[in-house]
């Protein structure tokens, strides 16, 4: 598996290919080049990335630069589903069946990928969480979807989908009451530019989990004054450039996974079905448990044993405990990442 990912970096960081004579152009001419020279990919480049679930294609993880047409696409998705040691078993994760299921619209440029092998307690978990930080529709939009994979060993204890309850907005403000579902956002009256989105997921009553994402760069800030007002975070997150334009550091990519608190008491069938919310229903979405399977991580709490990171997007993009408490850049300058097909 090391060889084999190894071999696909190097492939992805050789120079990318022009299209052949007569095909589309993969350029939008009409954007802006990157500050290193970057064109950006015209609309059916993006499209392309795509994978089938139930009998039609859906969009699905790509990275921030093509490497087959050597253009960027402007937005990144996190972890690289590649990176994760159970690919094989999981696949390539599809953007927006649970949001379409549950009538929510989910814009596709906030599905982020988190990829963990090895949690140091004897689990590796891949989730794919709708978590976008320049709209500031997300501070009036409660319920998100989140599809995760867990595995010890090589056995799937769980493979589950909802629309994660992220509960109500809370200002970043000195005082601010932390909650278990909550997303704490920067507010533009206090000087903190952190981002937190926390949530305590039960499917089903055989699988719990309470992870929390935070975002140490947001793009954006929420002003309950006026929710519809799109106001750039503060200069401490964005420097000193345009914090609309490639140079400027508030891309929201820079995410930290804080103690998923993952419990699973697998019982009755492995598979049934549950609503949006993960309630048990005679049809809806599909649930993976494993019988039998159990783990107990409820006490888990704080520390960086409990802070899942990512320090380098040419290794996929993979989270790791144990290393501090400040993740590296997904989006620019880290373009060579592992291609996702």
């Amino acid at each position: 598996m090391r060889r084999l990912l190894a071999l696909t970096l190097a492939l992805a960081c050789l120079p990318a290919s022009t299209a052949a004579g007569g095909a589309p152009d993969p350029i939008d001419h009409a954007k802006a080049r990157a500050p290193d020279g970057t064109p950006m990919c015209a609309a059916w480049v993006h499209d392309r990335h795509l994978v089938r679930r139930g009998g039609r294609a859906w969009a699905t993880w790509h990275p921030p630069v093509d490497q087959r047409h050597g253009c960027a696409f402007g937005h990144e998705h996190g972890s690289n589903p590649h990176a994760f040691r159970m690919f094989r078993r999981t696949g390539m994760p599809a953007f927006g069946p649970i949001g379409i299921y549950a009538g929510s619209d989910e814009p596709h440029a906030g599905f982020k990928v988190f990829v963990v092998n090895d949690d140091r307690k004897g689990l590796s978990w891949m989730m794919v969480l709708h978590q976008g930080s320049g709209s500031p529709r997300r501070g009036t939009v409660r319920h998100h979807s989140l599809e995760t994979w867990l595995f010890r060993g090589r056995r799937l204890l769980a493979h589950t989908r909802v629309m994660a309850d992220f509960g109500a907005p809370v200002p970043n403000c000195p005082g601010a009451e932390r909650r278990a579902r909550m997303r704490l956002l920067p507010n533009p009256g206090c000087r903190s530019v952190y981002e937190e989105w926390a949530t305590a997921v039960n499917v089903g009553g055989v699988f719990r989990a309470a992870p929390a994402f935070a975002i140490d760069n947001a793009i954006t800030q929420f002003d309950p004054a006026a929710p519809d007002r799109v106001v750039f975070n503060k200069p401490f997150a964005c420097g000193p450039h345009d914090p609309s334009g490639w140079d400027s550091y508030c891309k929201g990519d820079k995410r930290t996974v804080l103690r998923p608190r993952w419990r699973v008491a697998g019982r009755g069938p492995s598979r049934f079905r549950t609503d949006a919310r993960g309630r048990r229903a005679a049809a809806g979405l599909l649930q993976v448990v494993a019988r039998r399977a159990r783990v107990r991580q409820g006490r888990e709490c704080c520390g960086v044993e409990n802070a899942f990171v990512m320090e380098r997007p040419s290794d996929g993009g993979i989270y790791r405990a144990g290393r501090g408490l400040n993740s590296a850049n997904f989006e620019f300058p880290g373009y060579c990442v592992l291609r996702a097909n």
